[in-house]
């Protein structure tokens, strides 16, 4: 679980912080398009970069304590199974995505899986024998 949360730690730094920094750049790879208004990267800034670094720092402190692992893990499930809900509703309702959208999925779909995986390893392990 640890290595699990230590690399989801990471990632949203990287992208909150990408986002906080260069938010034209990586929405232009990302979505193919960049907001037009000062509000909108203001936002863009603190919505995909304030949020995933925010969450990444939290990660960061989960994966120093044991005891919180499994609340870690589950908040990334959480988090990303969110992430993959909304983008699957987007790719059904919106239609014609770029190839990241189907990258990201695949990820989050991959990250979900291996979480419910390491939770229900670890309550197998913690079950009174």
């Amino acid at each position: 679980m640890k290595v699990l949360i230590l690399l989801n730690s990471i990632v949203f730094l990287m992208f909150g912080l990408g986002f906080v920094f260069l938010p034209e750049t990586l929405s232009l790879f990302v979505t193919d398009s960049v907001p037009t208004t000062p509000s909108g990267l203001t936002d863009m800034r603190a919505t995909y970069g304030g949020i995933s670094i925010g969450f990444g720092i939290l990660l960061g402190i989960m994966s120093r304590q044991s005891s919180l692992h499994a609340l870690g893990t589950q908040a990334i499930v959480l988090v990303v199974g969110g992430m993959a809900l909304g983008r699957t509703i987007g790719l059904i309702q919106d239609g014609s995505p770029n190839e990241m959208m189907y990258i990201n999925l695949v990820l989050e779909i991959v990250i979900v899986i291996i979480g419910l995986g390491l939770l229900a390893k670890s309550r197998r392990t913690q079950a009174p024998k």
